[in-house]
């Protein structure tokens, strides 16, 4: 492969690995303008944000076979299809009944950005040279969530909240083209597989008897639960209970993305020095305390935009730490089946992110307590599932 086709294939296969924060993260700004705008609690439309969650996790278990089966080029296509279709219709859509089910299908559609590029990758390289491509497209999955929020606010402060569902579609719309264009198939017929029901089933039973896959999933699960339950209501806080700008508020998410990004990077490099083990301590400690610090804070009627903030920069720093480390434990023992276990792994971290984010936006208040309470309660959890969980494992060998 030459050198302007590598990069063209980083390009577009990074651009599909931002599908996921521009769904997400450009529509934050606008939830409480929605809301207004429907006639509905500011909580009823945080469910369209558990909506689009809930189709993610089903929608990796759908598309996934039959990627393998039929290649990646017509599920990318299928998946990018849907996506742009559901786009348009939340740009129509006049209740936050359909806007929620658009939503659903429109997560079901995201797996074509969230795992296919990485499977091409595999694909196309040896171990490697594959692993260099990820890293790469993972510059575009990092950068994603800084910048999707300041291009939602901007988009809905100039044009309203119907058009951040215009931009959505426009994005999809876009990839769909360059992807038709420049994008090859890269599973060959002959290594295509028929995935059958059964083995799924079987292979899923297999993981939930599987202790080090529980343990180490725990704090992946509740790390992630602590995401979303600030995804879920921060928006409608910080401008509805706060009377900040969707500006300002953006400018506060970017930042806490932005450190985030910064500490994956540093995660990535210090895991050798501790090791896998340490390292999700670490970042459990880190967890609990700073959602323990958020829970003070709001106790003690400290209502400012950086009393959330802040605490929540610690809380990603956590994530940063956990959630790649404790995935790899998670995955180690599974290395003869490991695109199985990680789309069922995949599946249940969705499926519990979505059921946080139902529950908080149903206990929403109009105040910042219910995510507060959410957040340092999954937080403190990451201490007992380190200590009671992970800790006794030793260390799990990984299987070839």
């Amino acid at each position: 492969m030459s050198r302007s086709s590598y990069m063209v294939m980083v390009l577009l296969l990074g651009t599909l690995t931002a599908m996921p924060a521009m769904s997400i993260d450009t529509f934050l700004p606008a939830m409480p303008a929605v809301a207004r705008d429907l006639a509905v609690e500011s909580g009823t439309v945080q469910l369209t944000l558990a909506a689009y969650v809930f189709g993610a996790a089903f929608g990796q278990l759908l598309l996934a076979p039959l990627s393998d089966r039929v290649g990646r080029r017509p599920a990318l296509f299928a998946g990018l299809a849907l996506y742009l279709a559901a786009g348009i219709g939340c740009y129509f859509a006049n209740s936050v009944e359909m806007l929620g089910f658009l939503r659903f299908i429109q997560g079901s559609a995201t797996f074509s950005g969230r795992i296919l590029p990485r499977a091409m990758a595999r694909d196309m390289f040896d171990r490697e040279d594959a692993a260099r491509m990820i890293s790469y497209m993972m510059v575009f999955g990092g950068l994603a969530p800084v910048l999707a929020p300041l291009a939602g606010a901007y988009v809905f402060v100039t044009f309203g909240w119907r058009a951040v569902f215009a931009l959505i579609a426009l994005y999809g719309a876009t990839i769909f083209v360059l992807t038709l264009l420049f994008l090859k198939e890269t599973l060959p017929v002959e290594r295509r597989i028929h995935i059958n029901p059964i083995s799924m089933v079987a292979n899923f039973a297999v993981l939930l008897r599987n202790r080090p896959f529980l343990s180490y999933g725990a704090c992946v699960f509740l790390s992630m639960g602590a995401l979303m339950a600030f995804l879920t209501s921060t928006s409608s806080i910080a401008i509805q209970f706060l009377g900040k700008s969707p500006y300002e508020f953006a400018l506060a998410s970017s930042g806490v993305m932005f450190g985030y990004m910064v500490c994956s990077f540093i995660g990535g490099r210090i895991v050798v020095r501790l090791g896998l083990e340490r390292l999700i301590g670490l970042g459990c400690i880190i967890g609990a305390i700073s959602g323990i610090f958020m829970l003070v804070l709001a106790l003690m009627g400290i209502n400012t935009l950086w009393a959330i903030m802040l605490p929540m920069l610690g809380v990603m720093i956590s994530l940063a730490f956990v959630v790649p480390a404790a995935t790899a434990g998670a995955l180690s023992p599974f290395g003869h089946m490991a695109g199985s276990a990680m789309a069922n792994f995949g599946f249940l971290q969705t499926c519990f992110s979505a059921i946080v984010a139902s529950i908080v936006g149903l206990l929403f208040d109009g105040t910042q307590m219910p995510m507060v309470i959410f957040i340092s309660v999954l937080c403190t959890g990451l201490v007992f599932a380190y200590v009671f969980l992970v800790r006794p494992l030793g260390k799990i060998e990984p299987d070839s």
